[in-house]
């Protein structure tokens, strides 16, 4: 009797034939319908009954919106689950502005105009874009993450070494800057200010990059092996962002992040991911976001004072387009000096920074607009600013139409490099997956600061180019990284690569 075929540990081992699910098409469109129909009616009330509880409106209706974008497309959900959560804040923010909360930094109290029920609607469009790129890849995605762990098994061990030694040598340089200059938890010293009295390349590399390393801790707990070192690892990273005084977004990226390898090899073999899960695992950021945000305002010392600086800062993360929204809705809008400033850093890296560009573009070109001079300054020399600053960027240089039409671009360009970087991680091409999480984390510095050379700076474009030829290769039968990945795994004592 003949043997059967043995699996063989490279990245293209043979993967057992299983039907793949369609598409729920319908029910995508049926959901997304559904909540478009319910932001424009909330908006048109907004219109007509200006009143505070359409913000919160708007925020229960993106609520459903994220539950049924979970249901009908858990790829796009895991894929943007970070921006979806920072979104939930947003929203929480804009109810609390239109309730009457007083925004300190652009000095006026808030009061009910609409302004985040039309949010919502350009949210939605932006992940209608994003459902629609991600679903045309997923099929394809899907058939290399169902025996992912299988290929990341033989490799884990070189993950481990590579992941420990980065965080050994990080450890010991974190320790001596803390020893040397304090730390902004335990000193109380605003983490930018001490950004720039450190003045590091190595600690401004590990604030930039700490969030490339998150994915491959996450592929890392899925092989069992390693689950435990992988939640070290994160324990790690957690810990070492909140004594250098990273609050609430940065955790909820990394520990949101974290989550989306398991959660794609878990939906690759059609299970369904229950809100039960979903509940828990937000239980479990709460859990350690907000506590780690009190102790950062000072809550050993003022508890109380703690968590009144962390609701004024909950309060205000959405100020920028309120402001915008109010002042300029119905105006005519459009700087084309205002982009042609913004395009000409593209391909200039050394133009790429926020204190050099001023208020000519970007961040502090929205912010200049409603904040008193001398509280810009300060802002502009620590190189501090407002969040969620992009969406308000957009309107005033781009106009409404011009607006929409950058946010469906973005949408699709966030999706192809998840796509991407998720391949990368499933293959696996773990050089590739680290110049792809490098992209995606770059998103995010757009959506916070506004600025366009975080996606289309030409250091983007050419770690992207990098990362589409190693991922090339890793999809050649005789790849030439497999390989050499595999040896240097054998080295550090992992698995025999065989062919």
């Amino acid at each position: 009797m003949a043997k059967p075929l043995e699996r063989r540990a490279g990245p293209q081992a043979r993967r057992p034939r299983e039907r793949i699910q369609p598409r729920n098409t319908r029910a995508i469109v049926a959901m997304f319908l559904l909540h478009f129909l319910l932001a424009a009616a909330a908006a048109f009330g907004a219109t007509i009954i200006p009143s505070a509880a359409w913000a919160y409106a708007a925020l229960l209706i993106f609520c459903s919106f994220c539950v049924g974008l979970l249901r009908t497309s858990p790829a796009t959900f895991l894929f943007f689950v970070p921006l979806l959560a920072l979104r939930v804040t947003e929203f929480m923010s804009g109810a609390a502005i239109e309730s009457g909360a007083y925004m300190v930094e652009t000095a006026g109290y808030g009061h009910a105009t609409g302004a985040f029920t039309r949010l919502l609607l350009i949210y939605l469009l932006f992940f209608a874009a994003a459902t629609f790129v991600t679903e045309m890849l997923w099929p394809r995605l899907r058939r290399v993450f169902l025996d992912a762990p299988s290929r990341w098994e033989p490799q884990a061990a070189m993950i481990w070494y590579g992941l420990l030694i980065v965080a050994a040598i990080t450890t010991i340089y974190l320790t001596w800057l803390g020893f040397t200059y304090g730390t902004p938890l335990f000193n109380d010293i605003d983490r930018f200010t001490y950004l720039v009295d450190v003045d590091s390349r190595f600690y401004n590399f590990f604030n930039r990059n700490r969030m490339v390393m998150v994915p491959l801790v996450g592929a890392l707990f899925c092989v069992p092996a390693y689950r435990l070192r992988a939640i070290y690892l994160l324990i790690w990273l957690l810990a070492a962002s909140i004594i250098f005084g990273e609050k609430f977004t940065s955790l909820v990226l990394i520990l949101s992040t974290f989550a989306i390898p398991p959660g794609l090899v878990h939906v690759a073999h059609n299970r369904p991911i229950r809100l039960k899960q979903v509940g828990l695992i937000a239980g479990v950021i709460v859990a350690i976001t907000v506590p780690a945000v009190l102790v950062a305002y000072g809550a050993l010392e003022d508890v109380d004072a703690a968590a009144a600086k962390y609701g004024e800062r909950v309060a205000l993360q959405g100020q920028l387009w309120y402001r915008v929204d109010e002042q300029y809705l119905g105006r005519p809008l459009g700087d084309t000096q205002a982009i042609a400033a913004d395009v000409a850093t593209w391909l200039v890296p050394s133009a790429q920074d926020s204190q050099r560009v001023g208020n000519e573009f970007g961040l502090y070109y929205v912010m200049e607009k409603f904040t008193p001079t001398r509280t810009l300054g300060m802002f502009m020399e620590s190189g501090n600013g407002f969040i969620f600053s992009l969406y308000p960027y957009l309107m005033l240089a781009f106009g409404i139409t011009g607006m929409l039409i950058v946010s469906v671009l973005l949408a699709a360009y966030h999706a192809w490099a998840m796509a991407l970087l998720a391949e990368a991680l499933a293959r696996p091409a773990w050089i590739a997956s680290v110049a792809f999480g490098r992209i995606v984390s770059s998103f995010y510095g757009l959506y916070t600061t506004g600025f366009l050379w975080n996606v289309f700076g030409i250091k983007t474009l050419v770690t992207l180019a990098i990362g589409l030829v190693l991922l090339w290769d890793a999809r050649r039968r005789n790849s030439w990284t497999e390989l050499i990945m595999y040896r240097l795994n054998e080295r550090l004592g992992g698995r025999r690569y065989q062919k």
